[in-house]
């Protein structure tokens, strides 16, 4: 009989089933799971292996290259005809590109692209971290909503029943029910934008079931003290891309060079002369040098060229530089007046909170109107809302600056301040 009830309950609530099943995930666990699961990552890694084979090819310029000869010639003469048969192997050897390793740039390229695959793995922590607060802000909002909500029904059947004792009008119940109806709503539209959240943190971490997503609380007051350390881009790896690409652009100035350089010819073969007139068949080794004499002035046009794009990549990288200094300025005096705004909603939440419990009391004893005392409440509401999205602003615009800066290992640390400070 116990097993058939069990029985029961799995076919009537298998979504409930299911969600107690699935364990809550840590911030840890759903940035693993979104490293694991990017796109833009898995192209970057391919992007790499190809670069890796490019610069294995490039470094083939620098030995000798071999070829074969197999050929047959017949010539028609007067007054007799005959024919050659020949093998023969040639070998031409690049110095320039054998003396300045010109397969330098293709190996700094495979640096630089390593460099960006480290951007979007920051990216990619920064939107699932960010994710991740925004999820747990909209719960704590429902939290807020459906407190305010019960107090609300609450109040409902104190209205109602003062109206019936004929201590307060009609009108006390309606307004009081048109709250209830506007916090139904407002449950109604967190729970749309929640879906929406889960539904995009899902997809992002390569999970097919948005509804069984669940988090490991964070209490994110205790989050709100921590503190943008200083600023320090020197191991920001986007910025750091540019310098390798400064760096490739360089090295390709000396694989140009290598084009003056000349190149050694080697060659032998065994020749089958059947040319009556001849000594027969023989053997034949050869050497040569080719020099490069003239090419229109080619190697000045690429260098200047190199030169030109390096420029180009040096202001392109100052830019940048000076836009996530101004970004990260911006930020740290955000945290820093975020933290002020703080303060000041933790003492008017205080304030509303005491007007509440004055306005409940005052309101049985019928010195204010039904409307003030939702006024009140209302306020306690707006204050305690505006609270945690204060809060969820600090910690997106913290774990921002964490990405600006490359801190992984503090974004990752958040949420054991909290398990610290409980």
């Amino acid at each position: 009989m116990k097993n058939f009830k069990i029985l029961i309950v799995i076919m009537l609530f298998p979504g409930f089933i299911f969600a107690q099943s699935v364990p809550a995930l840590s911030l840890q666990h759903c940035i693993q799971l979104a490293l694991q699961n990017s796109y833009r990552l898995q192209a970057n890694q391919a992007d790499i292996q190809a670069a890796n084979e490019q610069a294995q090819f490039e470094k083939l310029r620098g030995i000798p290259k071999l070829s074969g000869e197999l050929a047959s010639e017949s010539r028609l003469l007067k007054p007799y005809d005959f024919s050659q048969v020949w093998a023969s192997v040639h070998a031409d050897w690049s110095l320039g590109d054998f003396l300045l390793k010109t397969d330098r740039p293709a190996r700094q390229h495979v640096e630089t692209l390593k460099l960006l695959k480290a951007q979007t793995r920051l990216d990619a922590i920064g939107k699932v971290s960010s994710l991740y607060m925004a999820v747990l802000l909209n719960q704590k909002q429902k939290e807020i909503i459906q407190s305010r909500l019960r107090l609300m029904q609450q109040h409902y059947t104190l209205a109602l029943s003062m109206w019936k004792a004929g201590l307060r009008t009609q009108m006390d119940v309606l307004q009081t029910q048109s709250e209830i109806n506007k916090l139904q709503q407002d449950t109604v539209q967190l729970a749309i934008t929640g879906d929406k959240l889960k539904q995009e943190m899902a997809q992002f971490m390569g999970m097919n079931n948005p509804s069984g997503l669940r988090l490991q609380h964070i209490n994110t007051a205790h989050l709100t003290t921590v503190q943008a350390s200083g600023i320090d881009l020197s191991n920001n790896p986007l910025l750091d891309a540019y310098s390798s690409k400064m760096k490739a652009k360089k090295l390709e100035e000396q694989a140009i060079k290598a084009r003056t350089y000349p190149h050694i010819l080697l060659g032998g073969g065994f020749f089958n002369d059947a040319d009556p007139t001849a000594d027969g068949n023989f053997w034949r080794i050869n050497t040569g040098i080719s020099i490069p004499i003239y090419y229109g002035h080619e190697t000045q046009h690429l260098t200047r060229m190199m030169n030109a794009q390096n420029q180009s990549i040096a202001a392109t990288k100052n830019e940048i530089h000076r836009k996530i200094m101004i970004h990260l300025k911006q930020l740290a005096s955000k945290l820093s007046l975020l933290k002020k705004l703080m303060q000041l909603q933790q003492e008017q939440l205080t304030t509303a909170q005491n007007t509440v419990n004055f306005s409940e009391i005052n309101y049985k004893a019928g010195l204010i109107t039904n409307l003030e005392f939702l006024t009140a409440q209302q306020q306690l509401t707006k204050v305690r809302l505006d609270i945690e999205t204060t809060r969820l602003d600090y910690l997106m615009n913290l774990i921002e600056f964490y990405i600006s800066t490359n801190h992984v290992d503090k974004i990752k640390a958040l949420a054991n301040v909290t398990n610290h400070l409980n």
